[in-house]
This record gives C-alpha cells, structure tokens and sequence, in this order.
C-alpha cells in the first residue's frame, strides 16, 4: 500500500473509528519512533483520520492503486 491508494477498510476499523463508509484514501506515512514504524492518515467520508499500519494486513482490498 502507498500513498494515493483507494483501500476497503476492514469491518473492525469502520466500527472502531465510528466511520460512515468504509473506503479509505491513504494520504500520508506518518511517522513513529517505536517498532511499528509509521501510522497511517487517510480520508473517509470527509475525515482525516489515523490509522495504525495494521491496516495493512486488515485491509488487503486495494480498490484503486495511486501511480
């Protein structure tokens, strides 16, 4: 996944962020100084919001890739 890329969001992160669709647009690595390395910030439904990079094994349904 990078940026640019159109993801369907797993079930689980819909419900936890209490979000109205559950199509994501990656729009920046944010990053973090643990072992987890980066977050995620994408738009939903006209909210920014942030994800951890877990996303990434949750959410392997790539709609639309950015070139």
């Amino acid at each position: 996944m990078k940026v640019g890329d159109l993801i369907k969001l797993h079930p689980g992160a819909v419900m936890a962020q209490d979000l109205s669709t559950d199509i994501a647009l990656l729009v920046e690595k944010l990053p973090r100084p643990d072992a987890w390395e980066y977050d995620w910030s994408a738009l939903v439904g006209g909210r920014l919001v942030k994800f951890g990079r877990q996303i990434e094994d949750s959410s392997p349904e790539v709609l639309s890739e950015s070139r």
